[in-house]
């Protein structure tokens, strides 16, 4: 047993001098964290291009009603939501069916609006019950909610980044504005 133990101390002398396979020994242990960080801003990225569409096609729907347009023309809550939709899909395409849900409703002043505003995520459950569609009328206080449903698509960074179960993220976009004094025939 005393006689292989100069073996031994040889063999790992030789061992912390030996240089070759240093590059593969240092670049296992950068690779996984590099394709953690480069997974994860692709994520980060694509959530918040998502966010983005869902921003800029929350404002021209907003605008519509705001106007009073979607008012004056009688259109309906599907009506609207398919035009959100194709708004959306403007700059990502993103699947509409059963992630997207669209909430307006009018309230009597900005202090009931903000008052009367709920969370639809109740129990990491994504709740739509609730949600309406009443645009109201010329000056009436509306506030108006899109919701999509996204997938989390890196079950490393699901438990990161979800806020309901099953790995989604319920991304918002929300407005709330008087609706322009508007009139149904002009003079």
């Amino acid at each position: 047993m005393f006689l292989r133990i100069p073996a031994i101390r040889r063999a790992l002398r030789r061992f912390g001098r030996a240089r070759r396979g240093a590059a593969a020994v240092e670049m296992a242990i950068v690779v996984v964290p590099f394709f953690l960080l480069v997974t994860g801003l692709a994520e980060v990225s694509m959530i918040g291009f998502a966010q983005t569409s869902l921003d800029f096609a929350m404002a021209e729907t907003a605008r519509r009603i705001r106007t009073g347009e979607d008012q004056l023309s009688n259109r309906s809550y599907t009506d609207i939501q398919s035009d959100l939709c194709s708004q959306v899909n403007n700059f990502l395409i993103l699947s509409c069916n059963g992630n997207l849900y669209l909430d307006v409703q009018r309230f009597a002043s900005f202090v009931d609006a903000a008052n009367g505003q709920t969370s639809p995520i109740q129990n990491n459950q994504f709740q739509t019950g609730t949600f309406g569609y009443n645009p109201g009328a010329p000056s009436d206080v509306v506030v108006v909610r899109a919701y999509y449903r996204w997938q989390v698509m890196t079950p490393l960074f699901q438990p990161i980044f979800q806020n309901i179960s099953g790995g989604q993220r319920i991304l918002v976009s929300t407005m709330m504005f008087r609706d322009e004094p508007y009139m149904a025939t002009t003079p």
